[in-house]
């Protein structure tokens, strides 16, 4: 009986340390997330505002600071803790460390790739958002997408353009494997023009 009361108390002891630990990096980094959080939310209202005919440079300048700003807490956190699911710190948080790389620059993106891939790859990260970071990636160094999601303001045309996309005609089963609409209905939605 002794023997089963110490295995008892071993495994609830055992059982017990993932739990607490956790909890304390929960703890380690509850600060991070909430400004990282705030930060979102200031990032996503500024956005509302600015769209790619914006001329309005007092706007973009103060997107490209929050960007900045964002980008700068992002690091040190990725670098400190890694990245975490929205499990772990919340919807608005991992959104937010996911907008920070992606509106960032070419050397920045470059540089977040193997994290990105990682978290992808342990599903941290949605697949949809995974899918605008490879293509923001692609198009950045001159290269054709491949889910058809960034597009540009082309100002001959007076009209959005989606940038090259590799394999048109296969686009819609590549967008349906991450979870994207139908690129038709996408371009419908945003007012962008299909050649």
């Amino acid at each position: 009986m002794r023997n089963y009361i110490f295995l008892v108390i071993s495994i609830f002891f055992i059982i017990s340390i993932p739990s607490y630990s956790q909890n304390q990096s929960n703890n380690d980094f509850k600060e991070e997330v909430k400004t990282i959080e705030k930060l979102t939310i200031k990032s996503l209202k500024l956005r509302q505002q600015v769209n790619p005919e914006s001329e309005d440079q007092e706007l973009i300048k103060e997107m490209k600071i929050l960007d900045s700003t964002l980008l700068h807490k992002v690091t040190i956190f990725l670098n400190e803790y890694g990245w975490q699911s929205k499990r772990e710190i919340g919807e608005l948080a991992n959104m937010g460390l996911f907008l920070a790389i992606q509106h960032s620059s070419k050397a920045e993106l470059e540089s977040f790739k193997e994290i990105v891939e990682k978290a992808y790859q342990e599903d941290k990260i949605e697949k949809s958002s995974y899918a605008l970071y490879v293509d923001r990636l692609k198009v950045r160094n001159g290269l054709p997408q491949i889910y058809g999601t960034q597009y540009y303001y082309d100002e001959k045309l007076v009209s959005l353009r989606f940038n090259e996309i590799e394999d048109f005609e296969n686009v819609n089963k590549r967008r349906r494997k991450v979870g994207l609409p139908k690129i038709e209905k996408y371009a419908k939605q945003n007012n962008i023009a299909i050649d």
